[in-house]
């Protein structure tokens, strides 16, 4: 899921970055969501107790109140990691903008080919395509969701329900079991009958395993020895494959 902000204080101008993002995203059958902010002070506001809220973040520098510019500096000391990319009508503030380590510096009024280029070389940095996902087809419709945005696969009768990152949820007419053989990823576990678990997500591992959203679902008891020691061994070759 790729959080995205857009920060303007002329409607007019917040009107057509929600148009652009929202029609980029859509071509790229990318998952998304989007806040859009009239001032410095509604964006930094939004961080609260969340350090990292945002991926994107598309930012006015000439704005009554907060400029952009100080609203860069101001995000930075909580988020090192989001990409803010100025929309400004003036080259001004080029240099500066390299302070806060922004990845681009937009002028307005902005094109659409300017726009696609630089979402392009944002998605292929952050969200190349080769990264592995699940495609998700109903109907005529089809969106592919990125295995690492997977928390847990829930069976629900005839129907499938995927719980994903940041609270999104996705539901299709299929099998879990062809789910399971389309997830072939080290990290994903079948726990039960009706679940499949990301353990890269698991918080606690006892009777039944704990999310990161809080959900708790169940481990077969007649396996729940082997599934756990599985789980153990997963986090085990995770942390030697980080040091």
């Amino acid at each position: 899921m790729i959080r995205v902000a857009v920060c303007d204080d002329l409607p007019d101008e917040r009107e057509l970055m929600r148009t652009m993002v929202r029609d980029y995203m859509d071509h790229r059958e990318a998952p998304y969501t989007l806040a859009v902010f009239s001032s410095g002070e509604e964006l930094t506001d939004a961080y609260g107790d969340k350090a990292q809220p945002f991926d994107l973040i598309f930012l006015d520098i000439f704005m009554g109140g907060m400029n952009g510019m100080e609203t860069a500096h101001r995000i930075r000391r909580a988020d090192q990691t989001a990409s803010i990319m100025f929309l400004t009508t003036s080259p001004d503030f080029a240099v500066e903008s390299y302070q806060v380590e922004a990845d681009n510096y937009l002028l307005k009024p902005l094109c659409p080919e300017q726009f696609e280029a630089v979402m392009n070389r944002f998605m292929e940095k952050r969200y190349p395509r080769k990264q592995e996902s699940l495609l998700l087809i109903s109907g005529s419709n089809g969106r592919r969701i990125p295995y690492q945005d997977i928390l847990y696969v829930e069976s629900r009768n005839v129907n499938v329900e995927i719980v994903c990152i940041q609270d999104a949820v996705y539901h299709i007419r299929k099998k879990l079991a062809d789910v399971e053989s389309e997830l072939k990823r080290p990290n994903f576990l079948r726990c039960n009958q009706s679940y499949i678990v990301n353990m890269d997500y698991v918080v606690e591992a006892a009777d039944s395993f704990t999310m990161t959203n809080g959900a708790r679902i169940p481990i077969k008891v007649r396996e729940r020895k082997r599934i756990r020691d599985q789980y153990c061994e997963y986090i085990v070759r995770k942390m030697e494959e980080m040091e």
